[in-house]
């Protein structure tokens, strides 16, 4: 298993589906909503594109308090 299939894997694992096909619907890997809508940031957008993860949801999972 390469690296790519192996985040693939990971990402149906976690979120139900890959970056790709979040991205390439518009939506957010993780809430599922229209991720640009909820991206309030030029970083907010270009991590869309990194990510799959709309700026809120990122925000929540780098932020968390333990």
């Amino acid at each position: 298993m390469d690296l790519q299939e192996f985040k693939d894997a990971l990402a149906r694992d976690v979120f139900g589906k890959t970056k790709e096909e979040a991205t390439s619907t518009g939506l957010c890997i993780s809430c599922g909503k229209p991720a640009l809508e909820r991206c309030y940031s030029d970083a907010g957008r270009r991590e869309y594109y990194i990510s799959g993860l709309c700026e809120i949801c990122f925000d929540e999972i780098t932020n968390e308090e333990d």
